[in-house]
């Protein structure tokens, strides 16, 4: 049989709500000796008392839960390890649990495929983990479920909260041309294939803060893109061999992500271009590749920063469900490995 408050109440010698204050953290607006707490705490530890959830829910109409909803297609969220870990570290301050959850996306269409978490109230809020390719038959069915909701890495007007890759590409773009660099190259996924409902912001985003640098220097922009076409994930080093074999290859090289890096690097390795002396390159990257020893500069995603004001945002929407929050932009940090170099010329 499962303890019960008074059980532990009547042991202790104290009412039930001072049992439930103790056991639920609540005691900030209480005078409790920590002795009379740790007793209570003890106590409930040796009977194995274990919260009854269901109970609590009834009464105050709260599950302490929060659903995060993912796509059932990989590539359309992105939960990195440190954006879990830094969302479930600030659900736990503040005594609630995480619940994940995957909206199967096949058919945006075939309702009969929802998840039990869009069907049925089982937690106080939803974090939006759907970054991308977000079809309005899935958008409609996310934004109209009754749930609280804010939305991660998908940039929003409101209810959002998401890594500012425009200045991200302007500050990229800024620290190679204060090292004196003009002939500077923004590479694309140039091994990606836009689909029907579009590409992720910062594919054009983080394009755009890098030329509106180079426009404001008055340098040229070069866009490495494929000339449009996907280049094969086998034929990418051939590629960059043709890009920095020309006459007036660029000095200095903007990658969209860290995946680029090894063909790049391969393919200055065959034509005996140095990294930095020769060529500076920067790219954007996760902090699972810094921590992997990534060998490149890079502006690194602020993907703690972004479990933790998720929460912090969902908390107050849940607050205030009917009011329509500002979304937050994040800035990404410099990762500086030494893969930059002042441009010397003779």
């Amino acid at each position: 049989m499962a303890v019960t408050l008074k059980q532990i109440a009547n042991i202790v010698g104290v009412d039930v709500s001072v049992v439930s204050r103790v056991l639920n953290d609540k005691t900030e607006n209480y005078h409790f000796t920590e002795e009379r707490m740790e007793q209570i705490r003890k106590i409930a530890r040796e009977l194995g008392y274990i919260p009854n959830i269901y109970a609590q829910a009834v009464k105050t109409g709260k599950f302490g839960c929060v659903a995060l909803l993912l796509s059932s297609h990989g590539d359309r969220s992105y939960l990195p390890n440190l954006l879990l870990d830094s969302m479930h570290k600030e659900l736990e301050k503040r005594g609630k649990h995480l619940m994940l959850t995957k909206l199967p996306d096949a058919n945006g269409e075939d309702y009969s495929q929802t998840p039990a978490i869009l069907k049925t109230l089982m937690a106080d809020g939803l974090i939006v983990d759907y970054t991308h390719h977000v079809s309005p038959g899935i958008e409609s069915r996310i934004e109209n479920f009754v749930l609280p909701k804010i939305w991660i890495n998908n940039k929003r007007s409101k209810d959002c909260v998401y890594p500012d890759n425009l200045k991200a590409g302007v500050e990229a773009a800024r620290k190679l041309i204060k090292f004196g660099h003009k002939n500077i190259a923004y590479v694309t996924d140039v091994s990606y294939s836009q689909n029907l409902f579009g590409e992720h912001y910062s594919m054009s985003d983080r394009y755009k803060g890098y030329a509106l640098e180079m426009k404001k220097n008055d340098l040229e922009i070069y866009k490495i893109d494929g000339e449009g076409k996907v280049i094969p994930k086998n034929k990418l080093i051939d590629y960059f061999v043709n890009i920095l074999s020309q006459p007036d290859r660029p000095t200095a090289l903007i990658l969209y992500w860290s995946l680029l890096v090894p063909p790049v690097l391969n393919a200055a390795r065959k034509l005996g271009i140095s990294i930095p002396d020769d060529l500076s390159i920067i790219t954007f990257a996760g902090c699972i590749s810094q921590h992997a020893g990534l060998s490149i500069n890079a502006m690194i995603e602020p993907e703690n920063e972004m479990g933790i004001e998720s929460v912090k945002m969902l908390v107050k929407k849940i607050t205030e469900p009917e009011k329509s929050l500002k979304s937050k932009s994040l800035a990404f940090s410099y990762y500086d490995t030494g893969s930059c170099k002042k441009l010397v010329r003779n």
